[in-house]
């Protein structure tokens, strides 16, 4: 992170009066500590929204919050399921009590519009119930304008980006866990925690329509992907990196303008 983006780099002296400054949008990125097959490093969903928070806050003169590093539990039909040795998660309560504490002391600290920027598919309602604890509990103590945005950032990978990423055709994003998304950004971003050569060629993935709990380890391929990461390339990563942060951008400002 740099000084000029990130909280947890900046002095308290700086960060007051950045905080201070009426319009300014604090970045929490939440991701979780989750394996993501032989081929990349177990800290996929922190880095990439980690990153991406970075690189919106640089174009916007925002602040980006530490990083929660951990996530609610992986489910089976989109992330593998929660029985891989490595992946380390929380109970949604836990979760949602945590992000509803920080956005209190955000608020505490002057921060009036705060984005969560999510990196994991099963933490979204979780961040939801968290932001509307904390709207409620700063409500009662008279702040009234306070508000949160939560997305997830694979949402603003737009359908033209995807023709270029999958040109072979998008199945959906239920089965791409550890595949060529994924796989693209951290190779574009974070090389060195990528090693295409244990990345699985083939991947048969096939799930009911349905959750089972607890989870069925044979229904989730050994290697931990829902697809193949095959495919992935440091420039479809650009691509999709570039494309993502100038959406969030473009949202941000657009929320700006309702206000």
């Amino acid at each position: 992170m740099t000084a000029q983006v990130a909280m947890g780099e900046m002095s308290w002296v700086e960060y007051s009066k950045r905080i201070a400054v009426p319009g300014t949008i604090s970045i929490l990125p939440v991701g979780s500590t989750e394996q993501h097959g032989p081929h990349m490093s177990m800290n996929t969903d922190v880095l990439l929204p980690t990153e991406i928070a970075l690189e919106v806050a640089r174009r916007i003169n925002g602040i980006v919050s530490p990083t929660l590093n951990y996530g609610y539990k992986s489910i089976q039909r989109s992330g593998g399921g929660n029985h891989f040795c490595g992946t380390t998660s929380l109970d949604g309560n836990t979760l949602s009590c945590m992000v509803r504490d920080i956005l209190r002391e955000l608020a505490r600290h002057g921060a009036r519009h705060v984005v969560l920027l999510n990196g994991h598919f099963e933490n979204v309602y979780f961040l939801l119930e968290g932001a509307d604890l904390a709207i409620r509990e700063l409500k009662a103590s008279n702040i009234d304008r306070f508000e949160v945005l939560t997305l997830t950032y694979r949402d603003f990978i737009e359908s033209n980006t995807l023709s270029k990423v999958f040109p072979d055709g998008f199945e959906g994003w239920a089965l791409e866990h550890a595949g060529v998304m994924e796989t693209s950004l951290m190779l574009h971003l974070f090389p060195q925690f990528v090693d295409m050569s244990l990345a699985p060629a083939e991947v048969h993935a096939k799930f009911p329509p349905y959750d089972v709990l607890p989870s069925v380890p044979g229904l989730t391929p050994p290697a931990g992907c829902l697809a193949s990461p095959a495919k992935a390339s440091a420039a479809k990563g650009q691509l999709m990196f570039e494309t993502v942060v100038s959406g969030i951008v473009d949202a941000l400002q657009k929320e700006k303008r309702r206000r």
